[in-house]
């Protein structure tokens, strides 16, 4: 369910992707916006080392869900 629709902020249920895709799929389930996870959402065993710029203003709303240090 689509946090816009009153889902959980989870792991389960909060998935990176790509600006293209995120923006493809909106406020929409995967089934909605006839798109597939590659992969079931799972919580990271590990801190992924950032490959992107935060700096970058295409990034700036994500800031509130990353912890950068």
């Amino acid at each position: 369910m689509p946090r816009s629709h009153g889902g959980a902020t989870t792991w389960e249920n909060i998935v990176c992707s790509c600006l293209k895709c995120n923006s493809r799929k909106g406020g929409r389930t995967p089934q909605q916006a006839r798109m597939k996870l590659l992969t079931n959402p799972a919580k990271p065993r590990f801190n992924p080392l950032m490959t992107h710029s935060m700096d970058d203003p295409r990034y700036e709303s994500w800031k509130t869900f990353l912890q950068t240090s």
